[in-house]
């Protein structure tokens, strides 16, 4: 019964693995975009700044 219930065990954990993967890479392009997004409103920001200081 205990080996029955470890091979299930082991056989979930492997198919879980590329699940875990996909979330984790999903994650970090997720947290890439946002840092995109910060980086070009700071650059909009620093655009809208020079426009001002201009007139």
């Amino acid at each position: 019964m205990l080996r029955i219930l470890i091979i299930v065990l082991i056989i979930y954990a492997i198919v879980q693995i590329p699940f875990i993967i996909k979330a984790y890479l999903g994650r970090r392009k997720y947290q890439q975009k946002i840092k995109d997004g910060e980086r070009r409103n700071r650059e909009i920001m620093k655009d809208h700044e020079k426009k001002d200081d201009q007139k």
